[in-house]
């Protein structure tokens, strides 16, 4: 599997989705929402392929993501599917790293099969910042690494991702994979992720 395919199963992991299954152009990740019928996850950008589909797709709220820049895809589809905010698939080989919490913050590790979760919270329980993590083959598949506004700057979003990393290790896991917008490229890639694609997301008209 390339990266975005791993990605769409560690996806389908950290969010309890069904498994991906193929299709004539990827793979088809079902999510079942009244907002997201599910995914086509394109492993290479083709600019027959990406059409094509684009006009098979007869159900509302359908999204497709294709290893692909923005300027390249869009204009390829139908002028009514709506393009979602630019985003990034990135790798890097997993290192072992433990920042420390602040004074005041407590890490809590949850697991349920292969999916991993990391809330840190302060000392009166509020969440102030959490991550989830799916293992595949190896992979880990980083996803909703989220700092609340009143704590950022301290440094939890790192603590999280060190978090996960360590556990993901422990678990045999040897690489990691996420999706990316553009303020986390910058992050990440000072944290020594490499950018491997732009990835634009689009979503079929809803009715």
């Amino acid at each position: 599997m390339n990266p975005i395919e791993i990605w769409a199963f560690g996806y389908a992991v950290t969010r309890s989705y069904p498994a991906p299954g193929p299709v004539p152009t990827g793979l088809w990740l079902d999510v079942g929402k009244p907002d997201q019928r599910g995914r086509f996850v394109l492993p290479r950008f083709d600019r027959a392929v990406l059409p094509e589909l684009a006009r098979s797709v007869d159900e509302p709220h359908t999204y497709i993501e294709v290893p692909a820049p923005r300027e390249v895809a869009v204009p390829l589809l139908p002028e009514n599917w709506t393009a979602r905010e630019r985003a990034y698939l990135m790798t890097t080989t997993l290192k072992a790293s433990a920042p420390a919490l602040p004074p005041g913050y407590e890490a809590v590790t949850s697991e349920d099969g292969a999916a991993l979760r990391i809330d840190i919270r302060n000392e009166g329980g509020e969440l102030a910042a959490s991550g989830t993590a799916g293992l595949v083959d190896g992979h880990t598949v980083f996803d909703q690494i989220l700092t609340q506004p009143e704590h950022r700057r301290l440094g939890l979003g790192t603590a999280v991702m060190g978090a996960l990393t360590q556990r993901s290790l422990e678990r045999g896991a040897k690489h990691g994979t996420l999706i990316a917008s553009p303020d986390g490229r910058a992050l990440y890639q000072t944290l020594g992720w490499t950018q491997w694609s732009e990835v634009t997301s689009v979503i079929s008209p809803g009715r």
